[in-house]
């Protein structure tokens, strides 16, 4: 696996704060929806509290690599990569389960 250089870790901050960004206001359950389907409301709030918290620990791995270059030696690509994917997973899951949240919202139409 290739080392990250500044230029990549910067690119990475962004996108890792982009992404607490989307969990933050992305996922809502109405109280009504969380009450008709519990499981599908819990199992996705589940999925954006992972998604939030992966997210927090790359964007904190991925500063420290920039900003503190003696700690930097210490922690590997790996330590970044992983959180980080789990966290693009969780974003990726949740748009979709919003895209088609929406579509059977529009099929539905207005009760």
């Amino acid at each position: 696996m290739r080392d990250l250089g500044p230029v990549d870790l910067g690119v990475l901050l962004s996108v890792f704060a982009v992404l607490l960004i989307f969990f933050g206001i992305d996922f809502r359950v109405s109280r009504g929806a969380a009450r008709r389907h519990q499981r599908r409301a819990l199992a996705f709030v589940s999925l954006s509290l992972l998604g939030e918290a992966a997210t927090a620990i790359a964007l904190v791995l991925t500063w420290v690599s920039l900003f503190l270059p003696a700690a930097a030696e210490q922690i590997d690509t790996l330590l970044v990569f992983i959180p980080g994917t789990v966290a693009i997973g969780c974003a990726v899951v949740l748009t979709v389960e919003s895209v088609v949240s929406r579509l059977i919202g529009l099929r539905a139409g207005p009760d």
